[in-house]
């Protein structure tokens, strides 16, 4: 299938999930695998639509600083605290106002996917910000997808490829 087929497909069978008790799956799973443990700056992001909301993780992981996206011609990261208010942002995103982090200074990134491909390429909204933004990153990138977005996809060469995925 093609990628705006695939698109078109995930979403939909976004709306007929119980995003509740996935999301409580997936933020457990996470959690129990331990992975997040060697890291101190972790990217996050701020859920948008039937995207899951793995927020809780910041509350759970007291000692660890993690950043949400912020998007002007291209996505960067600020720091996250429940002490700065988020502002509304584009695309119904909330984002936190400050300092921007050095990107290769995030030792790990969770990503939302609206699908993701038998080789773990992510497939977004299309716009391509998480391909440029994480094109050279070195560190570990995590993707967050629903089980029935994991689909037979015809992707690019640029699509970016998840170290892991973490579905429910």
């Amino acid at each position: 299938m093609n990628k705006s087929e695939a698109r078109s497909y995930a979403l939909q069978k976004r709306k007929e999930v119980f995003i509740k008790q996935i999301e409580e799956d997936v933020i457990e799973k996470i959690i129990a695998s331990k992975i997040l443990e060697p890291f101190q700056h972790i990217g996050i992001y701020y859920p948008i639509g039937k995207e899951m909301n793995l927020l809780p993780l910041t509350i759970y992981y007291k000692d660890k600083e993690f950043y949400l996206p912020i998007t002007k011609e291209e996505i960067s990261f600020v720091k996250y605290s429940k002490d700065n208010p988020l502002v509304d942002g584009p695309f119904h995103t909330k984002e936190p106002k400050g300092i921007i982090k050095n990107r290769d200074e995030i030792e790990c990134f969770i990503i939302p996917c609206v699908a993701i491909s038998l080789k773990n390429q992510r497939l977004g909204y299309g716009k391509g910000y998480y391909d440029r933004y994480l094109s050279q990153y070195k560190g570990l990138k995590i993707g967050i997808v629903y089980s029935n977005a994991i689909l037979d996809i015809d992707m690019d060469s640029y699509d970016l490829v998840l170290d892991i995925v973490y579905s429910g």
